[in-house]
């Protein structure tokens, strides 16, 4: 069963999210927007078993979930999203697999290159 990461527990309900899989809270507690270090931490010690049918349960501060959610993606070429809607979570994937093999034939801007 793939898991469901859950940015951080507070006080939400999150169990409709357990038809997806197993719950895996990331932090708890209350949080820094500022403390991005500290984040990726958090989120590289439970993302670095993931497999790519794990999930991102969107929730908890932006900056806390922009993080997760880079990390998931630069390792698996994908999202797999749980967003909520209408008194449940549904799902959504978003795929980079097409986007990473274009970006692989395209030339980098470097300070020399730019302008001309």
């Amino acid at each position: 069963m793939p898991n469901v990461y859950v940015p951080n527990q507070s006080s939400h309900d999150h169990r409709d999210a357990e038809r997806y899989g197993t719950l895996v809270y990331v932090t708890k507690g209350q949080l820094s927007k500022f403390a991005t270090n500290s984040m990726y931490r958090e989120w590289w010690h439970v993302l670095k078993s993931s497999q790519p049918d794990d999930m991102i349960l969107l929730s908890s501060l932006s900056t806390l979930q922009c993080i997760g959610c880079g990390i998931f993606a630069a390792m698996h070429g994908r999202l797999n999203l749980l967003l909520w809607r209408n008194d449940r979570y549904m799902k959504r994937e978003v795929l980079f697999t097409e986007m990473m093999q274009e970006a692989e034939n395209v030339k980098p801007i470097t300070s020399d290159s730019a302008g001309k």
